[in-house]
């Protein structure tokens, strides 16, 4: 389980934030709110892009708020999580893997069939549709086999039925790999058709 306990964070002259909260293994939470209630803040002190002033933030009991960002137990997935376009797909969910993990080529292949964009490969992203890019980088960030899952906007930028398929996807994978997920979302379909639980920030 991921915990966020009484974990507060104010930004010099600016607006201050608190949360608390917790997000279970195989489980999708939707953050939702307007722009400026702390979203995007909340992604950033659990993958530790930012310190709060006070509180803890826990994985299965052990807080890793003393933990750099590299050695949290967490991945990001960014709106706009670039793709180098002088490289492969394959090559892109690569990585940041170790030698070993850049050399299981099974393993990248079984990443790609698992969101359905197996023999894309060898494409270049520049080659591909928006939806099927942002599916890369989702392979990416689970071979990076990290338990907490972040998705910043990850897929707004694509058309409803895009982002159906994107969300079947992930909320298969979530169950499966028992990964605590948070999206953060300005839609409120995304909740909806992710069956998830949905927490609306500045309420």
């Amino acid at each position: 389980m991921l915990e966020i306990r009484n974990v507060t964070f104010r930004r010099p002259n600016g607006p201050s934030f608190s949360f608390d909260l917790s997000v279970e293994q195989g489980d999708i939470l939707a953050i939702q709110g307007p722009s400026g209630v702390g979203k995007t803040t909340l992604l950033d002190l659990i993958a530790g892009f930012e310190t709060p002033d006070q509180g803890s933030i826990a994985w299965q009991g052990q807080d890793f708020l003393a933990a750099p960002p590299w050695q949290r137990p967490v991945t990001n997935v960014f709106q706009a999580d670039n793709l180098f376009e002088h490289l492969s797909c394959a090559e892109n969910v690569a990585i940041g893997l170790d030698d070993a993990g850049r050399q299981d080529r099974a393993a990248i292949d079984r990443a790609f069939q698992r969101l359905g964009i197996d023999g894309l490969q060898k494409r270049l992203p520049g080659t591909i549709s928006g939806g099927q890019q942002q599916r890369v980088a989702l392979a990416r960030a689970l071979l990076r086999g990290k338990p907490v899952l972040l998705l910043d906007e990850s897929f707004s930028a694509l058309d409803w039925p895009t982002r159906q398929g994107c969300f079947d996807s992930l909320r298969e994978i979530a169950v499966a790999d028992r990964m605590a997920v948070l999206v953060v979302s300005h839609d409120s379909r995304d909740a909806a058709y992710l069956g998830s639980d949905a927490l609306t920030l500045g309420e």
